[in-house]
């Protein structure tokens, strides 16, 4: 009974959910970096799901890379690559941008991962990730259950079990990008940190009531900073 009133809340307390949505913020820094004749990748591109995603049509080429070989039907990419092991199938200095979204906290081998987009990447260009903070309660819940827990409550939630896939969060914070990327070329140019509504807590409205003094807290106060959620970060190869 106390759960259906969960959405009602929702929409009291955060009306305007846009304002601080980390989807529409990370829309807007990959806006900046292109231009009409960029070649983009996306790394972790999938089934192409999310529609703020879909930068097709606004530069030369939209290149998506997965091991999932759904990505050779992603309608927003220009173009689906499915990959076979850790190296990047593409010359050196292919792309002016790269990103990825919920893709660094599966992330093994951070150096490995990050050599290869900085060998991508053309003098100059950057790689901007939006992935979860390694301090956030959720993702500290997520590292200590195994990943079968996560594919039954992602099933819950709605999410198929076939997208739910380990996690290692070896670049889920300032310093480990700050570190990886020194060590293969890529500075660490901005990282943005942002908490967004408790959608993972809505199974109980206490539970979400909770999440919700979590995120006033994390967000009245910058000192709460490096516990929010979510991390953008952009990284850019020295030219």
């Amino acid at each position: 009974m106390l759960r259906s009133l969960i959405p009602r809340v929702r929409d009291r307390l955060y009306p305007d959910s846009a304002s601080r949505d980390a989807q529409v913020r990370l829309r807007e820094i990959l806006d900046a970096e292109l231009r009409p004749d960029s070649r983009v990748l996306e790394l972790g591109a999938g089934t192409g799901r999310i529609p703020q995603h879909d930068l097709k049509g606004c530069c030369a080429e939209l290149v998506g890379a997965d091991f999932d070989r759904r990505v050779l039907e992603n309608p927003r990419l220009d173009r689906g690559v499915v990959l076979e092991d850790d190296r990047l199938p593409f010359q050196d200095e292919s792309f002016d941008l790269a990103f990825s979204i919920a893709v660094l906290e599966h992330i093994e081998r951070p150096r490995e991962f990050l050599g290869e987009v900085a060998r991508v990447l053309r003098p100059g260009g950057a790689f901007v990730s939006l992935t979860p903070n390694r301090w956030h309660y959720v993702s500290i819940a997520a590292a200590l259950t195994p990943t079968s827990f996560h594919r039954r409550y992602n099933a819950w939630r709605g999410r198929p079990e076939a997208d739910t896939f380990p996690t290692f969060y070896r670049l889920n914070s300032g310093r480990a990008l700050r570190r990886h990327g020194a060590a293969c070329g890529l500075g660490l140019e901005s990282l943005e940190r942002i908490e967004v509504a408790p959608t993972y807590l809505s199974f109980s409205l206490p539970s979400y009531l909770l999440g919700v003094a979590w995120e006033r807290a994390v967000n009245a106060s910058g000192l709460l900073a490096g516990l929010r959620v979510n991390l953008i970060a952009t990284l850019r190869k020295g030219g």
